[in-house]
């Protein structure tokens, strides 16, 4: 089975682990709080508030936001766990990700951290090659927004392609 896989070529920090290891789990949750709010934000929209109660919403929102920019601020002079290995994405796809090196063991798994559109996205996956591994374990807020940059990945390629037709 041939995989379709996009180029991408980012940097990706790494390290052999098991899944349920507690110092990597514990960033792995830590990773990405402020996208919780989201949920809060699209519940809303389900609900009928009256103008009042729309506006005391919107305000807890902004302070609660507010609040977690400022602990992640001070979190990031707070050093990440430093991961053993470093590796380029060549590709990837919603599902897997292809490393130019060969860098992973066969039937391992592994932490993995990159930057994704200034946010920090970490991710547990398991080596299919030394060079292949599927993604096992992704937080949903970050699934979206890794999805969405596949489907731009994607956009692109078709652009380039009808350039040069």
């Amino acid at each position: 089975m041939e995989l379709a896989l996009f180029k991408a070529g980012f940097e990706a920090h790494l390290e052999c682990c098991e899944i349920e290891n507690n110092r990597f789990l514990g960033e792995y949750l830590k990773l990405g709080v402020i996208s919780q709010i989201l949920k809060w934000k699209k519940l809303a929209l389900r609900i009928d508030f009256d103008e009042g109660e729309k506006i005391i919403f919107d305000l807890l929102l902004s302070l609660k936001e507010d609040i977690l920019r400022l602990e992640n601020s001070l979190d990031k002079n707070k050093e990440l766990i430093p991961l053993k290995q470093k590796g380029v994405i060549e590709s990837l796809n919603f599902e897997y990700l292809n490393f130019l090196d060969t860098i992973l063991e066969e039937d391992k798994e592994y932490y993995l951290r990159f930057d994704l559109n200034n946010q920090k996205i970490a991710i547990f996956i398991k080596a299919q090659s030394q060079t292949l591994a599927k993604i096992i374990k992704i937080k949903p807020e970050d699934k979206m927004a890794f999805d969405a940059f596949v489907v731009e990945i994607q956009r692109n390629m078709i652009r380039n392609k009808k350039g040069q037709e």
